[in-house]
């Protein structure tokens, strides 16, 4: 055997052997690492990547408080008074400042609260709900947190705790004086004051009136009665007139229509004809429903009798009943009478009625 042919066996052998161990043949392919899977140096190796931080949650809004200043604390001021109509003329006063407190303190109050709840849930929605910058976990904390202060500010939560007092302490007075009211003048079931029931008796032993010329040149002739009396027609009682209201023979010249809009001070100083052109005028500024609102009358039957009434305040509740306080101007031969009420309308009510 020649040496090249030698060579060529020994080389085919020694592959042979190799095969049969396992080895695997020599390739250039193999040997070379692939051209997309580069090696990784020790600096790569060693790189970890930064923990991005999230951004802040936002705050939730500063939750609205009620201060404990303010309330009329008039209740008891009648007891001061030694009159009985009087006393009833102090709780109507006393009334007033409590309606007024209310629709002034109370309702805005509670109107606050609601609008609390719509902004905590206006920025869960807008800035928190579905937004990847916040994991799962501070997202969930975030609502939590939300509903917790959401639930708080419902009308039976810890936010509304001196909401609820000031309330219930307002139901009570306003019961109380309305109670008291009744108690001096001989509504609701009290008898009529003694001295009212002798000045009563004397009067019908009087002739009615002392002359038509007078009743004619000066209409009604009751007021003096009325102021005495402090009645507001409608106020406290929701209308009443006569002597259910304490006002002996007054509501005999105001009707029905007119003692649910006018005061007695104004009332009693008009005809019926002049009492329906002030009616109108309230009913017509009611509809208007907006602060400055007026509306001006004059007598059909007197040269020297005119008046108005001018919306000077607007109130709605949250439960949709709106009240409006006005105020009522008579012009009688040059003397002006001035008086402010306050007239309310429920949700689905045909038109507003006095409450004081």
């Amino acid at each position: 055997m020649t040496k090249p042919v030698q060579s060529i066996f020994h080389a085919f052998i020694a592959v042979s052997l190799l095969a049969s161990a396992g080895a695997p043949a020599f390739s250039q392919e193999q040997d070379a690492p692939p051209e997309d899977k580069p090696a990784l140096s020790e600096a790569d190796r060693a790189y970890v990547a930064p923990v991005i931080a999230e951004p802040d949650l936002p705050a939730l809004p500063i939750t609205p408080t009620l201060s404990q200043d303010g309330y009329p604390d008039c209740r008891e001021d009648f007891q001061k008074i030694a009159a009985p109509f009087d006393k009833a003329e102090d709780t109507n006063r006393c009334t007033i400042l409590l309606d007024s407190y209310y629709a002034e303190v109370l309702t805005p109050f509670r109107q606050q609260m609601i609008d609390h709840q719509n902004t905590l849930s206006q920025i869960y929605t807008d800035k928190v709900a579905g937004r990847m910058e916040y994991s799962a976990k501070s997202r969930d904390q975030f609502y939590t947190d939300m509903r917790r202060e959401h639930a708080a500010s419902d009308p039976d939560g810890a936010n509304l705790a001196d909401y609820r007092a000031l309330e219930s302490r307002y139901q009570q007075d306003r019961a109380y004086l309305q109670d008291r009211f009744c108690f001096n003048t001989g509504c609701g079931g009290y008898s009529m004051p003694e001295y009212v029931v002798a000045e009563e008796k004397s009067e019908k032993g009087k002739k009615d009136g002392k002359s038509k010329s007078a009743k004619k040149s000066k209409g009604p002739q009751k007021c003096k009665k009325a102021k005495k009396r402090g009645g507001v027609l409608g106020g406290l009682l929701g209308g009443v007139a006569g002597n259910a209201a304490g006002l002996g023979k007054i509501g005999t010249l105001i009707s029905s229509a007119a003692g649910a809009v006018l005061v007695s001070e104004i009332a009693c100083q008009l005809t019926e004809e002049e009492q329906k052109e002030a009616v109108e005028a309230t009913v017509e500024v009611t509809e208007k429903e907006e602060v400055g609102a007026t509306a001006t009358w004059k007598s059909p039957t007197r040269a020297g009798v005119s008046g108005s009434s001018t919306v000077t305040a607007l109130n709605t509740e949250p439960n949709g009943r709106k009240c409006l306080n006005i105020t009522d101007v008579a012009i009688i031969d040059g003397q002006e009478t001035r008086v402010s009420k306050q007239m309310c309308r429920g949700q689905g009510d045909e038109g507003y009625t006095i409450l004081a």
